[in-house]
């Protein structure tokens, strides 16, 4: 039999069904590569994103993000123009003669999800892209730090590449656990290696000159003082002291209950005067619906408030807050700007 007349059947077959040799070849490709049916990397990280908390979706977008529109090249050089056309465009010109090894970061949204789409050799450059970035972005900003008095970032980038990668792996182990594919291509991506902290502890002599400062500047020092105190004395993070109610604080246990990272909630040993403190100023400045005992005592309010608060426009403490109040401190006390 010939090879025409192995395909008369098949030819007669198609005609029959009102289809071309095309509409089969069409077929079968839509087949290999997912068919109508198929997910983009764009469309599945914006169904990801949902299963995350708000913090970890926050720390996690800038680097989908890049997944899906790709980066624009980054060099290793840090000299002075390649800041300054850095610092203009967010990339590199590579006009200065020194650079070597620029590396860019190519548009992924629209690949369909599938084992051959991604492989680790393909999404690895983008951990040591986002680093390069990094780098270039601390040694920019540094220059304006050092203007103001404050101390220079760190400019390893160490930072930034791990969150690269958490953020790949996270996403990646999501796709294997959907059985889009098989194995996480990020899992053996390397975070990198993290530098020596400079936390340490603070003496008594520096405890009582950041307690003076906080108390005597600024615009609302009463506000300042009421979150370092808490700070310290609870041991609690920026999120703990945002989310901390009226109804956390019990007086009789001298026990303030804390949110914090990982969703937990901690109740915390405190002082009497530290509780009589915090719900003086929550009764002041939040109204008697911040007072216990009260007819009209809610539970649910916020113990802190900016000094311009009234009964009808409460006006609770913000994140933005605590950056303002950190400045200030760098500003006034040396060590504190060097830890």
């Amino acid at each position: 039999m010939t090879k025409s007349n192995a395909t008369d059947p098949v030819m007669g077959m198609l005609d029959a069904l009102g289809l071309t040799v095309e509409d089969l070849v069409a077929h079968v490709a839509s087949n290999k590569t997912g068919g109508t049916n198929a997910v983009t990397l764009a469309t599945y990280i914006t169904a990801a994103r949902r299963s995350l908390s708000k913090s970890t979706d926050k720390s996690y977008s800038t680097h989908f993000r890049h997944l899906i529109n790709g980066l624009s090249r980054q060099c290793t050089c840090t000299c002075e123009q390649c800041l300054k056309v850095w610092s203009d465009t967010a990339t590199c010109s590579c006009e200065c003669g020194t650079c070597k090894d620029a590396l860019a970061f190519p548009a992924m949204g629209d690949r369909v999800v599938s084992a051959r789409n991604f492989t680790k050799t393909e999404i690895e450059p983008l951990a040591q892209i986002v680093e390069r970035a990094a780098i270039k972005r601390a040694m920019v900003e540094n220059v304006v730090r050092a203007k103001r008095g404050l101390a220079p970032k760190p400019t390893h980038g160490q930072g930034a590449r791990e969150m690269c990668v958490t953020a790949m792996r996270c996403l990646f182990v999501k796709m294997v656990e959907d059985e889009l594919i098989e194995k996480s291509p990020a899992a053996e991506i390397s975070k990198g290696k993290r530098s020596v902290s400079k936390r340490r502890a603070i003496s008594d002599s520096e405890l009582a000159a950041l307690l003076e400062t906080v108390a005597t500047g600024g615009d609302d020092p009463i506000l300042d003082l009421a979150i370092s105190w808490a700070e310290l004395e609870l041991g609690a993070r920026r999120g703990g002291v945002l989310k901390v109610n009226v109804g956390h604080i019990d007086r009789t246990g001298q026990l303030i209950s804390l949110w914090e990272k990982g969703n937990q909630f901690r109740p915390q040993p405190c002082s009497l005067e530290l509780i009589d403190f915090l719900v003086t100023r929550a009764s002041s400045r939040g109204d008697i619906r911040c007072t216990a005992g009260h007819p009209d005592f809610n539970p649910n309010p916020p113990v802190f408030y900016f000094s311009d608060t009234t009964p009808e426009f409460p006006h609770r403490l913000t994140g933005r807050r605590f950056d303002t109040l950190h400045k200030r401190i760098q500003l006034k006390l040396p060590w504190a700007n060097s830890i």
